[in-house]
């Protein structure tokens, strides 16, 4: 798992965007993230191509636990050590 946070990490470094989704769901509250989890598995519930599904995995992490809070760890350390 943790491999794959610091994916996301890296990738956050470089796409402001991703970065600005992951700063977002680290802000929400636990119920906010449920509610989000939710819409997400309605939106991603009948789509199947490879993007989709990339998203769905992206989402579905960062929602996790306080994943997005991790990704945002990795970042800070990771600018530290530059």
């Amino acid at each position: 798992m943790e491999d794959v946070l610091l994916q996301i990490a890296n990738a956050c470094a470089q796409d402001a965007s991703l970065l600005e989704i992951v700063r977002h769901v680290a802000s929400m509250s636990d119920e906010e993230k449920a509610l989000f989890k939710t819409k997400v598995k309605v939106y991603f519930l009948n789509r199947t191509g490879e993007i989709d599904l990339q998203a769905y995995e992206f989402f579905r992490l960062i929602l996790e636990d306080k994943n997005a809070e991790r990704v945002l760890q990795m970042l800070e350390e990771g600018s530290n050590q530059i």
